[in-house]
């Protein structure tokens, strides 16, 4: 596989590559959460691609931010 694509990026069958990998996502798999993105279990917030609702890098961190500000809303 590195190899292969190496062909396609070239550089990356290089002697200081210790391990590449395809990422795969199912976004199938969705976690039910409310509107603040917590789950019927008081307190657990499902963030980032394991809610299966966030389809990239900025909205998975974008969810991060905005359970940190929900968490930091209930502490005041």
């Amino acid at each position: 596989m590195i190899y292969a694509l190496d062909k396609i990026a070239p550089g990356t069958a290089n002697d200081d590559t210790l391990l590449y990998g395809v990422e795969v996502k199912f976004y199938n798999m969705e976690t039910e959460v409310n509107e603040h993105l917590e789950t019927k279990y008081d307190g657990l917030y499902i963030i980032g691609d394991g809610s299966g609702i966030t389809h990239s890098l900025s909205h998975a961190s974008a969810s991060g931010v905005f359970v940190a500000r929900e968490i930091a809303g209930k502490v005041k």
